[in-house]
C-alpha cells in the first residue's frame, strides 16, 4: 500500500544539519522520528501525558532533541516508527520494533515467565506450530486432537473460539480451524491465567476458559489502550471494563545494534502517553530495523503495530508493542486507536 502523502527532503536536510551540529560539539543525539526515507508529511507528535506519581522512564526515543524532528504522516498509511537517540556504547534506548516476520529477537526459548516453550500441553502432550484460521481444512472432515493445538479442525474448535470470543479474547472468527490467530487467543488467555505459554488447550487451559479467566483493568474512566508488560496483554478498555483481549509482544530488554552500528536496549517504557502519528501501510524503519505494519505511535519510536504473526508469547520487540497483522487491520477498521487516545504501559 502506498502512503498517500510524501514528505520533501527539506525536515530530512535539516534534521541531518542539526545533528552534525550537535555531534560536533560532543552532545548525546536524539533522533526521535527520521521516517523511513520513502516519505510522509510531517505532524505534531503525540503529547506525553505522565500522570502524578507515574515515573516515566525518558530515553533516546523518547526525550525530544534539541533539533527540529522529522515525524511520520498523522493519516492511516503502513507502519513509520521514529528513530532511537543515537549514541555510542550500551545505552538503554527505547526504539521502534522493525523486526522482520520470522526474526525474534530472543535467542533463547524461555518465556518472560520463566515458563519453557517447549511447544507442549498442560499435561506435557507435544503441541505444533503450523496451521491457519479458515485455510487449509475440509469442513467435512475433523481432524482434532483431545487436547486442542494448531492445525486442528473441527467442531470442538469452533467452540473453543466462541468461547475465546465471549470472553474477549480477539479472533477474527469461529471458523472451526486453530490457525495463528486461535494461537494467538490461546497464548493471550493462558497469559492472563498465569499458565505455561504453549498453545495447546490442555486440562488447566480448559479449566481457565470453563472459568471464564479475564485480565482486569487497570483504569476506570474512558476510551484506553492499556499495554500489561508482566501479562504481555493488549486490552482495549472503555470505562474501566475490558472489551478486548489482544496478546502482545514488547522489548525483549536485550541489547541491539543499528545498522550504524549504535548500541541500544530493547525497552518498552512504563507510562501514560497518546496516540499521535500513525501509517497505513508497511513502514521500513531508517535505523535498519526491518519492517512494521500500519504502526500507531504513542511515544517518540514505540508504536503499537503489526508484525504478521511473528508475535511469541514472551517479549520479543525492538521496545514497540507487536500485535498480529489481522488484529491490527481490526484496531484500525473499528477505529479502536484513533490519534489522542490514551495509552497507559504498566509493568
Amino acid at each position: 500500500m502506498r502512503p498517500t502523502t510524501s514528505r520533501t527532503g527539506t525536515g530530512v536536510g535539516h534534521v541531518r544539519a542539526r545533528l552534525i551540529a550537535l555531534g560536533a560539539t560532543g552532545l548525546a543525539v536524539a533522533l526521535v522520528a527520521a521516517g523511513c526515507g520513502t516519505g510522509s508529511t510531517p505532524t505534531p507528535q503525540a503529547p506525553v501525558v505522565t500522570p502524578a506519581g507515574t515515573t516515566t522512564t525518558t530515553s533516546p526515543a523518547d526525550t525530544p532533541s534539541s533539533s527540529p524532528a522529522a515525524t511520520d504522516p498523522a493519516t492511516p498509511s503502513d507502519p513509520a516508527t521514529t528513530e532511537p537517540t543515537a549514541t555510542t556504547g550500551s545505552t538503554p534506548s527505547p526504539t521502534g520494533d522493525g523486526a522482520t516476520e520470522g526474526t525474534p529477537t530472543p535467542s533463547d526459548d524461555a518465556t518472560d515467565d520463566g515458563s519453557s516453550k517447549d511447544g507442549s500441553g498442560d499435561d506435557g502432550t507435544p503441541g505444533k506450530s503450523e496451521g491457519s484460521d479458515g485455510k487449509g481444512q475440509g469442513k467435512g472432515h475433523s481432524t482434532e486432537h483431545a487436547e486442542l493445538r494448531s492445525g486442528d479442525h473441527g467442531a470442538k474448535v469452533e467452540t473453543l473460539q466462541r468461547r475465546l470470543l465471549e470472553l474477549g479474547y480477539w479472533l477474527p472468527s469461529a471458523d472451526g480451524n486453530f490457525g495463528p490467530s486461535t494461537q494467538q487467543a490461546v497464548w493471550a488467555l493462558q497469559k492472563a491465567a498465569g499458565l505455561n505459554r504453549d498453545g495447546v488447550v490442555g486440562k488447566k487451559t480448559q479449566k481457565a476458559l470453563d472459568r471464564g479467566v479475564r485480565p482486569a483493568a487497570q483504569t476506570h474512566h474512558g476510551h484506553v489502550i492499556e499495554v500489561d508488560l508482566g501479562k504481555q496483554l493488549v486490552l482495549i478498555v472503555d470505562d474501566g471494563h475490558v472489551g478486548t483481549i489482544l496478546n502482545a509482544s514488547s522489548g525483549s530488554g536485550r541489547p541491539f545494534k543499528d545498522k550504524d552500528g549504535h548500541q541500544y536496549v530493547a525497552h518498552t517504557p512504563t507510562g501514560t502517553y497518546r496516540m499521535g502519528r500513525q501509517y497505513d501501510g508497511m513502514y521500513t524503519s531508517n535505523l535498519g530495523l526491518g519492517t512494521m505494519w500500519r504502526p500507531k505511535f504513542f511515544n517518540g519510536g514505540i508504536a503499537l503495530h503489526g508484525l504478521g504473526f511473528d508475535v511469541p508469547p514472551y517479549p520479543a520487540s525492538h521496545g514497540c508493542v507487536r500485535i498480529s497483522n489481522p488484529a491490527m487491520d481490526w484496531v484500525w477498521s473499528t477505529n479502536k486507536a484513533p490519534q489522542g487516545t490514551v495509552v497507559t504501559v504498566y509493568a
